[in-house]
């Protein structure tokens, strides 16, 4: 496929050193220094003095997918990665079969033939921690509880008493490891937030929309065209929808045609740097002789907007994921809007660790992650509608559904733009 909106993103990923992919591996290396130094602090403020991170092969612990270099994406055979706090430093251990590149972050521990319980007890003994966190949580989400039923049961046979007793669940530090974006990572985010914008523009454009012609999936391959040409890929969708004045319900597929209200989903990844996307926007397919879409639906959109603004008045640092919610549901509903938000992690994973803040199909308070503060420096998918009644299509009710990636400092704040009015195609 051929289309400039192709050479614009390759251009824009060169520059920024995420290709070719040569300069992509040697980029992550340097984000997974900065990952690596959040360590110190945050075992200190979840109390932890030994993080073990075990894995058999083709079984992986999602956390690894944080810890691993770009040449060593998957666990071989049996792989721990062991850290160990002394002070205000970490060290870091592997055990298993090493590579060249991991062996610049962490120091292969393996002696001889000894079985990983064998290693484990002979490190342990060496370092003595008092809390041994695993990763056993699973009211945090499978991304903080990948250690297997089968390793589980293997410490609790063949581990020596003292290291068994002193082991704890890791599930408040896997958590605080992996929603935490250190300042590279958000750098790339910004990247792949600005392409994934491009890949929306060019989607919503009559190169490749024909009313009449063109179908939902049609509009779904080009992105993902896009995206393979690009050296992309996608964890979600791309997905694109349409509601219809008259259609009772939103249709995930079929012809586009003039009057069509569209939306899509999609949310991208680079191959080595593990930080992703996940944004929607709208679009509307102006009928012959129209201008500017029907004012009911610019309304509706301008609501949502304002919906926007409200969830990040109270989507701050410290705030239990449930509080943002009824706080800015409740002033959405104050302020005569319909609203529903949905909110969740991003970045290490599409729907990561940290708080869920209400759910499509449960609008009210989650427990327990409902009850997780709000992170500092994590990144978060601002994710919610609007409905309401247009008055030219009849009264009809039509939900208008934006998703935009946004990072916590000291206020919420975009990562990169935002939609502020429907396009026009």
């Amino acid at each position: 496929m051929d289309h400039p909106v192709i050479g614009r993103i390759l251009e824009k990923l060169e520059s920024r050193g995420l290709l070719p992919l040569e300069k992509q591996a040697a980029l992550e290396e340097k984000l997974l220094e900065e990952r690596l130094a959040l360590l110190p602090d945050l075992m200190k403020e979840t109390g932890l003095s030994c993080w073990l991170v075990l894995a058999q092969e083709n079984n992986e612990d999602p956390a690894m997918k944080a810890l691993m270099t770009w040449d060593r994406r998957t666990a071989r055979r049996q792989t721990a990665l062991l850290f160990f706090r002394q002070g205000d430093q970490v060290r870091a251990l592997s055990w298993g079969m090493p590579s060249q590149v991991m062996a610049k972050f962490y120091t292969p521990s393996k002696e001889g033939d000894e079985t990983l319980c064998q290693g484990l007890a002979r490190l342990l003994k060496q370092y003595d921690p008092q809390q041994i966190g695993v990763n056993m949580a699973p009211q945090a989400g499978g991304f903080c509880d990948g250690l297997s039923a089968g390793l589980y049961q293997m410490l609790e046979e063949e581990l020596p008493a003292p290291w068994r007793n002193r082991l704890c669940s890791a599930g408040r530090l896997s958590t605080r490891f992996l929603e935490t974006m250190t300042a590279g990572e958000h750098k790339v985010m910004e990247t792949l937030v600005e392409v994934t914008e491009d890949i929306i523009k060019a989607a919503y454009s009559p190169d490749v929309i024909t009313p009449g012609k063109t179908t939902t999936q049609d509009v779904e391959w080009f992105m993902r065209h896009v995206m393979a040409a690009c050296q992309l890929d996608f964890w979600f969708g791309p997905d694109v929808d349409l509601q219809r004045q008259g259609l009772e319900s939103l249709a995930s597929e079929g012809v586009i045609q003039p009057g069509d209200l569209l939306h899509c989903d999609i949310g991208v990844m680079l191959k080595y740097i593990p930080v992703l996307t996940d944004k929607q926007w709208m679009a509307y397919v102006r009928r012959p002789g129209e201008t500017v879409p029907p004012q009911g639906l610019e309304q509706l959109f301008s609501q949502c907007s304002r919906f926007q603004d409200i969830t990040r008045s109270h989507f701050l640092s410290g705030i239990p994921g449930n509080q943002v919610f009824h706080k800015a549901v409740d002033q959405g509903k104050a302020e005569g809007l319909c609203p529903q938000l949905y909110c969740h992690g991003l970045g290490v994973f599409g729907h990561g660790p940290g708080p869920i803040i209400g759910r499509y199909d449960h609008q009210d308070s989650i427990y327990p992650r409902g009850e997780y503060p709000v992170g500092l420096h994590s990144s978060h998918a601002l994710e919610l509608n609007v409905r309401g009644k247009v008055p030219e299509w009849d009264d009809q009710v039509v939900r208008i559904s934006l998703e935009e990636d946004v990072h916590i400092g000291e206020t919420c704040e975009y990562v990169y733009h935002h939609q502020e009015k429907l396009i026009i195609i």
